[in-house]
């Protein structure tokens, strides 16, 4: 019964309490360690629901032989295997939709490319007719990087570059998945502020990542610069558009840098990252470890 009620509290802290750290002004600093702090935390709380409902349901009392279950079938054990059952099953059958839907807009949006666009071997993209400057990836199809006609004449070699550079650091880091699925289970779960919040902050950390990875290599001035020419236009569902979410605030990080966190502060956030994911099954199995002590204490 106790880890049942440890793992739930952890589950509501986790739920309520977390949005808030994850989303200050560390998180600016390090996308990349807030991007995975914030997949940690989501995941642990999507294992911990289910296992305190469990505990809860099958309380097991613990000897020194072994483990002796205390369970009983009535309306609370019923209710709290019901519940965890509905929390896998409402989880995975999101995903799973989301996911499919994100695959066939992207399989749709690459066949409009193959018909409009034209590819240009030197950019390693395709150009496709519009009015709006735009550029933006597509996780599907063999040209994925897009450029309108509109910008080109717009940005210059190094700003073309960096933004080229930009949407490559998304494909890497395959964040067209993360975000279906961080969309698929605020879907799921729209009342959970851990699940509901992750959507928008991860869509804004994955821009700032990719700002990171392009201006390394391109310079923070070209980026800047580009990202005023594409900031107005709108970005499409399935893509993710350089102007992408936040653009004003990416633009003044880029031009004036965060100071970046020291190696004790980014050792910390990711020992915090590391603990989020394992402490549900730490809970879980602390009656095993009780036991296993117990076994050993008697042992001549």
């Amino acid at each position: 019964m106790t880890g049942g009620v440890i793992l739930a509290a952890y589950a509501l802290a986790a739920g309520y309490g977390a949005p808030a750290a994850l989303s200050r002004d560390w998180a600016r600093r390090s996308p990349r360690i807030a991007i995975g702090l914030w997949l940690t935390v989501a995941a642990s709380w999507l294992a911990a629901v289910p296992l305190a409902a469990l505990a809860l349901a099958v309380p097991l009392t613990w000897q020194a032989g072994g483990t002796v279950s205390d369970a009983r079938a009535g309306p609370a054990a019923v209710a709290g295997m019901l519940l965890a059952i509905a929390v896998v099953v409402r989880a995975s059958w999101h995903l799973a939709r989301g996911l499919a839907r994100a695959r066939r807009d992207h399989r749709a949006h690459a066949a409009f490319l193959a018909v409009a666009g034209r590819p240009d071997q030197a950019l390693g993209a395709v150009i496709i007719d519009a009015d709006a400057p735009a550029a933006y990836c597509l996780p599907h199809g063999r040209h994925r990087v897009v450029i309108t006609t509109s910008a080109l004449p717009r940005l210059s070699p190094g700003q073309l570059r960096a933004v080229l550079a930009h949407e490559r650091a998304h494909l890497r880091g395959h964040h067209h998945l993360m975000l279906a699925a961080a969309a698929a289970l605020a879907r799921a779960f729209p009342a959970m502020p851990l699940l509901a919040r992750a959507s928008a902050e991860l869509a804004v950390l994955a821009e700032m990542t990719a700002d990171d990875h392009a201006a390394r290599r391109h310079g923070a001035a070209d980026l800047a610069a580009a990202l005023v020419t594409l900031a107005g236009a709108g970005s499409r569902r399935t893509a993710l558009a350089a102007g992408g979410p936040a653009a004003i605030a990416r633009i003044q990080r880029l031009l004036a840098p965060p100071p970046q966190p020291r190696l004790p502060a980014r050792a910390a956030l990711l020992a915090a990252g590391t603990a989020a994911f394992l402490i549900p099954a730490a809970i879980a199995s602390l009656p095993l470890v009780i036991a296993a002590c117990g076994i050993i204490s008697m042992a001549p």
